[in-house]
């Protein structure tokens, strides 16, 4: 690994790299006599969450060492991993274990700088415009002090691949992605959808015209149609 983000390091510019660290099987630990046998020789016993432990604070130590920041995803701290104080965690589940907003304040109230992810997963669709979903949503709405509140340092939309690929990404992903953005980026006093509707709507127009396959979000037309 030290060899590997070596590379990364020296090929990549960008400060941070996301480590993951979510759904991991330990089942599918337990089934490999390797790794059991590794887990003697350090004394782990059968606590497969030392092991995770061990190797997440591996890979933080490698990469401080390359000068890099790092992200993680909610489970390394829902599963007590002991991670370095400067480690951000990505919080993508709605509500398991928790809701995400409880989840917010559990790891901010930690100490930990924090990305929201899991209201703005752009691969789920519903019928009709449930871009307003993203849009309503308020990443600072838990209950936290103004400290806890100044840990979130912003979201992400996330779109993943187990029904998408390049047939439906791009019309999937656009213009409902910039539901996201809007709200990340605007006040949290900027609610008024109706409003958000009418630049969304003027966005897809600009999209279309430029050659983009976005979607549409609601009966209408432009006057450049996608061709």
């Amino acid at each position: 690994m030290n060899t590997f983000f070596l590379e990364v390091s020296s090929v990549f510019p960008d400060f941070y790299l996301h480590l993951g660290g979510d759904e991991v099987d330990f089942a599918c630990w337990k089934s490999n006599p390797d790794i059991q046998d590794f887990m003697k020789k350090k004394g782990f016993g059968n606590d497969f969450k030392q092991l995770e432990s061990f190797y997440i604070q591996t890979l933080l130590d490698i990469i401080t060492a390359y000068g890099k920041g790092y992200v993680v995803w909610q489970e390394v701290f829902d599963n007590k991993v002991k991670v370095q104080p400067d480690t951000i965690i990505q919080v993508w589940r709605e509500e398991i274990p928790v809701n995400y907003l409880k989840e917010l304040a559990l790891i901010t109230e930690a100490g930990f700088r924090v990305l929201l992810s899991a209201p703005w997963y752009l691969n789920r669709i519903n019928y009709g415009p449930d871009w307003e979903n993203f849009y309503m949503v308020e990443p600072l709405s838990f209950e936290g002090t103004p400290e806890q509140k100044a840990l979130v340092i912003g979201g992400e939309a996330c779109m993943w691949g187990e029904y998408v690929d390049s047939t439906n990404l791009v019309p999937r992903l656009w213009p409902r992605a910039g539901a996201v953005a809007e709200r990340l980026w605007s006040n949290k006093v900027v609610t008024n959808s109706e409003f958000a509707l009418k630049r969304l709507a003027h966005f897809r127009c600009e999209l279309l015209r430029r050659g983009v396959q976005a979607q549409p979000l609601n009966v209408g037309y432009c006057e450049q149609e996608f061709e």
